[in-house]
């Protein structure tokens, strides 16, 4: 069960992504530089789907709004 959840969580961030033009210059921006870093957007920005300013917290390792 938990690689569906992971695979429809995936989509869902994807699907949001690629409806925001400066979410998808973000994304595809992190894949360039940081691939792992990029693989926590995508699951932020699934789980967090009406988020606007995401920043990365150093501290934390993770994304905030």
């Amino acid at each position: 069960m938990g690689i569906f959840k992971k695979a429809n969580l995936k989509n869902k961030g994807l699907k949001v992504i690629n409806k925001h033009s400066g979410k998808k210059k973000v994304y595809e921006a992190y894949l360039k530089i940081n691939p792992s870093i990029a693989d926590k957007y995508l699951e932020f920005v699934a789980k967090n789907l009406d988020a606007v300013y995401i920043t990365w917290d150093d501290k934390k390792q993770r994304f905030t709004t």
